[in-house]
């Protein structure tokens, strides 16, 4: 059975990360890349080199919408794409290093916001947390 208040309690905190994040977009995210582009960096930092099909898959997106994102960042100097090793009609996509550092300024932002949220909580509880987290992200 599903559990709708805890539902509701990780869509609201979901909401207040991206609402702070919003707010404070002017101080980190100087090449314009938006939340659907942040979304893509960090996994891509996360994924390592992975096939344009397997980004697609991940984010549930049809490869038509993927190709835009992957092409905006691409013309910003931020991603690259190479042929595919195992298969060569296939695309492999990575961080340039000017990417990597976009990523670690979205990290940091990231890490502050979220500091700054559960900053209301014991340092027992945020470990606990973010032991529940991994465990989630596995």
């Amino acid at each position: 059975m599903a559990d709708t208040e805890l539902a509701l309690l990780i869509d609201r905190f979901m909401r207040r990360i991206h609402t702070s994040l919003q707010a404070k977009a002017a101080e980190f995210d100087t090449e314009n890349v938006g939340p659907a582009g942040g979304m893509l960096l960090l996994t891509l930092a996360e994924m390592g080199q992975p096939e344009l099909h397997a980004l697609t898959e991940r984010f549930a997106r049809d490869k038509s919408q993927m190709t835009r994102v992957v092409r905006t960042l691409e013309a910003k100097g931020l991603l690259a794409r190479r042929p595919s090793p195992r298969d060569q009609r296939a695309s492999v996509v990575y961080l340039t290093e000017r990417g990597k550092a976009v990523v670690a300024r979205l990290e940091a932002a990231l890490a502050e916001t979220i500091g700054e949220l559960v900053a209301p909580l014991p340092q027992a509880d945020v470990q606990k947390l973010k032991a529940l987290m991994r465990g989630i992200a596995a």
